[in-house]
This record gives structure tokens, C-alpha cells and sequence, in this order.
């Protein structure tokens, strides 16, 4: 095996003595303090292989980041707080040199729980793996390529987590031009096996896609959780004008999906949420955790270009036939108990703003609308100087059940499980008036100032 050139040892990430935290929320008003962004700063897209290291207890999160794209790596605790680490990988094969693309991260439920992460060539040709250098480093530091890459060629790209059907074959779907691809590892039965090349087949189609549509990328498959999932449903998810996906029912002996309905759904309405990858978060309760890529662009006088959405939870509707989501709960451990407040019975002003007394840049959002939910015009107003600089959150009709993460340049509103995503533009020091919009009527509104994650990268210092 080649390891990459990584100088840190990776004792050092036990024994830092003090964290390092770069960002400076003064001088770049629109950088996120609750939303990842990786530093040092630079292009950020889709995230990848995010997994539960349960040997160590962490949680790791990959992306592709700077240009020709390279995986860089974060690891947590909790999902909220963050440990920036060295790019984990970099291109030095032939495979790789134009860029390490998009991909996904397995722990096996072998002996060791080995860590697996799967990711395609910029080509679109060839499928190939990583292994940690060391399983016993909590902080999974440093990452090597097996000699057996590619382990398999292709005309295929974004492969999935490493899939395991009830009978114990292994599968990875991956993103093609005609939709979503099974591939098999014949005759496989150990982590050696899974990584070494010559054994993987493709047995057909998981999801073929509809006539006239593109390119079906970042596809993901896994069954849907959540008291109210019909059982046996699964989740067949691609990335095409935004992320969109079916619910339908999987079948092991032949690899295939099929759809409820003919028509998909998107994840978000805003197609600018994009690349997702989700992972199953064991720690506890097993729970379905996404990641999305928000396309944010570079803002005016900022270094950074992108980030990662809220981590999200995705589960059944109560109808059992489409998706809901909400941030992780782990994130209300930044909010400020010294920056709360608390409003009953409110209405805005028709097609004026109600401005509030709460102010803030970085707060959290919690609402119930009362009668039938949000009319035709219903909203907040976020991110506003007063005057002119405003950025005006739309709720759906008829909601009644409403979150929103405001983020210096980035808002998230969640409404009865159907997200939003939303990107608003900060010039000015002043602009962190909260008001009401439309004529619903709040029942209840508690918004809380929050604090930015807990941030080291004195790793990358």
C-alpha cells in the first residue's frame, strides 16, 4: 500500500494543547458560525463519506474541497463542534490526477469495523478506495490507497456506502447516465476482499432513470426510518436541478428499485441544495443523518466559496409516502439562554414588516402559526438594516409547524418537515433586524441568539 504524504503525526491531535479558532466573524459578516465551513478557506462542495466511527466515538465528515478537487476532513464529537484535520486525500495515483471526486464512507460489521471510503475519478472511469493508516488513531489521520485500485472500471461516478443484502453479498451503487447502477463484489466475504480489484460486477440497474432526464449523480439508497416508514420502503435519491428522490421498495435477489409514484421529489425546494449524502448514525438510536452541499457561490470580500447544510434528520412523513427532516437536535446546545425570546399572538402588518425587539446575525427560530396555518403571505424578514437590506423568508401555505436557522448569509426554514434553504446577503454591520411578515397569526414564536461551534484547527495551522 502508498500512504499519502501527510507530515502530522497523528499523536499530535491527542496531545494539542490549545484549540485554534481563525475565524473572524467581525471582518467577514457573512461567514457561518453554525454551518461548516473548513479552513484554511477555500472551494467547498459536495460532502462525502460521513460516517459513525463507533471503535472511537467520533464522527467524521469529508468534502471536496479546493481545486483540482482533494477530500478534506472534520471530525466530531457530537455533529456540532468541530476538529479541522489535514486534507485526507490528495491526488498522487494516476487515477486521481484530475481530482479526487465525489463519494462515501462504510464501517463494516467485521471485527475490526474496518472504515472503507469509496470515491470516483474525475473522469467518470474508474471506482476506487481508502483505508485508514492506522485503525487504532481515533482521529482516522491519515488515509492510504490500496495497490488493488481501481477496484473497479466503469463509465459510473459518485459510488455510494459499501451495501451488505441480508444473505451477506456486498453492493455499491453509483451515479451513470442512465441512471442508478448496482455493482456486486462476487464472492466476497472479508474487508480484503472488498477492496481488492477484479471481483465487483455490475448486475444491472437499482433505479433506471426517465426518458429525457440527465445525468442521475451523488445517488444514495437505504431503507427509510421513522415510526410512520411503511415497511420494506427504501430511499432512491439523485442529484439532478437540486436533490430529488423516490420512495419504493428494493429487491435484494435482482438489485432493483421500484417507485411508488412516477414522480420524484425534492429533498429541499431550493436546488441549490445539492450533492447530499447521508450516513446512519448508530450511536444511540439509529437515526438516518443527512449532509447537503448548500451552493452559496463566494461572497462579496469573503475567502470561502460554499458549505455544508445543518446536519439534517431524514425520516418518513406521516403519510408514510414522502420524506420530513429537521436539524439535528444537538444544535440547540448553542443556543443562548442570555439571548431569548418569547412572543404569543402576533400578526404582521399585511404587506409591511412587524419588526420585533429580538436582533441577531446568527439566531434559532421555533413557531407555531395558529387557525389553518400559514395564508398566502406569511413570512419573517431576516438579516435587515431597517431600511432597505432585507432578506424575506416565504412560509408555506398552510404550515403551522415552523423552524429556521438564520446564519449570517445562510437560512434554513424547516415547515412541517419540508425544508428551504435560502441565501441572504450581509453588507453592513446593522443588518440584524427580525420582524413578521403577512397577516397569519403566530401563536407562539421563541427565538434564541446562538453561539458559533467550537472550532480547532490548530491541526492545519
Amino acid at each position: 500500500m502508498r500512504s499519502f504524504a501527510i507530515a502530522t503525526a497523528a499523536a499530535m491531535f491527542v496531545t494539542s494543547a490549545s484549540a485554534v479558532d481563525p475565524r473572524d466573524f467581525e471582518a467577514d459578516l457573512n461567514l457561518p458560525g453554525f454551518h461548516f465551513v473548513p479552513y484554511p478557506f477555500d472551494w467547498q462542495n459536495d460532502p462525502n463519506g460521513p460516517l459513525y466511527d463507533p471503535v472511537h466515538d467520533k464522527y467524521h465528515l469529508f468534502y471536496q474541497y479546493q481545486t483540482p478537487r482533494l477530500w478534506g476532513h472534520a471530525v466530531s464529537d457530537d455533529l456540532v463542534n468541530w476538529v479541522q484535520m489535514p486534507v485526507a486525500l490528495t491526488t498522487d495515483q494516476w487515477y486521481d490526477q484530475g481530482g479526487v471526486f465525489s463519494g462515501s464512507g462504510t464501517v463494516l460489521d467485521d471485527e475490526e469495523q474496518s472504515v472503507i471510503l469509496t470515491i470516483s475519478s474525475s473522469d467518470n472511469t474508474e471506482i476506487f478506495v481508502a483505508i485508514p493508516a492506522d485503525r487504532s488513531d481515533p482521529f482516522l489521520t491519515e488515509w492510504v490507497l490500496p495497490d488493488s485500485n481501481p477496484i473497479y472500471t466503469t463509465n459510473a461516478r459518485d459510488p455510494t456506502e459499501i451495501m451488505k443484502t441480508s444473505d451477506g453479498r456486498y453492493r455499491i451503487a453509483d451515479g451513470t447516465a442512465e441512471g442508478t447502477a448496482m455493482w456486486e463484489c462476487m464472492d466476497c466475504e472479508t474487508a480484503a476482499d472488498i477492496i481488492s480489484g477484479g471481483k465487483w460486477t455490475q448486475i444491472g440497474m437499482y433505479q433506471t432513470k426517465p426518458e429525457g432526464q440527465g445525468y442521475w449523480e451523488c445517488p444514495d439508497t437505504f431503507p427509510l426510518l421513522g415510526e410512520d416508514a411503511i415497511e420494506g420502503t427504501w430511499v432512491s435519491k439523485f442529484s439532478m436541478s437540486g436533490d430529488r428522490y423516490y420512495l419504493g421498495t428494493y429487491n435484494e435477489t435482482s438489485g432493483e428499485f421500484a417507485p411508488y409514484d412516477l414522480e420524484d421529489r425534492m429533498y429541499d425546494t431550493n436546488g441549490a441544495f445539492y450533492a447530499s449524502k447521508t450516513f446512519l448514525d448508530s450511536k444511540d438510536d439509529n437515526r438516518r443523518v443527512l449532509w447537503g452541499w448548500l451552493i452559496s457561490g463566494k461572497p462579496e470580500g469573503s475567502e470561502w466559496t460554499g458549505l455544508q447544510s445543518a446536519p439534517r434528520i431524514l425520516e418518513a412523513a406521516a403519510d408514510g409516502k414522502s420524506i420530513k427532516m429537521v436539524p439535528i437536535p444537538e444544535l440547540k446546545s448553542l443556543r443562548r439562554d442570555d439571548e431569548k425570546a418569547h412572543y404569543e399572538n402576533l400578526s404582521g402588518n399585511g404587506d409591511d414588516a412587524k419588526e420585533l425587539e429580538f436582533t441577531g446575525r446568527m439566531f434559532d427560530v421555533e413557531a407555531i402559526i395558529g387557525g389553518d396555518g400559514a395564508g398566502d403571505k406569511c413570512g419573517f424578514r431576516v438579516l435587515w438594516d431597517g431600511a432597505d437590506e432585507h432578506t424575506d423568508i416565504e412560509i408555506p401555505t398552510g404550515a403551522k409547524s415552523i423552524r429556521m436557522l438564520v446564519d449570517s448569509s445562510v437560512i434554513e426554514l424547516f415547515a412541517d418537515g419540508a425544508a428551504t434553504t435560502t441565501f441572504g446577503t450581509v453588507t453592513k454591520a446593522e443588518s440584524v433586524k427580525f420582524g413578521l411578515l403577512g397577516d397569519c397569526v403566530f401563536e407562539s414564536i421563541d427565538a434564541w441568539g446562538m453561539n458559533p461551534y467550537e472550532y480547532d484547527a490548530s491541526n492545519v495551522l
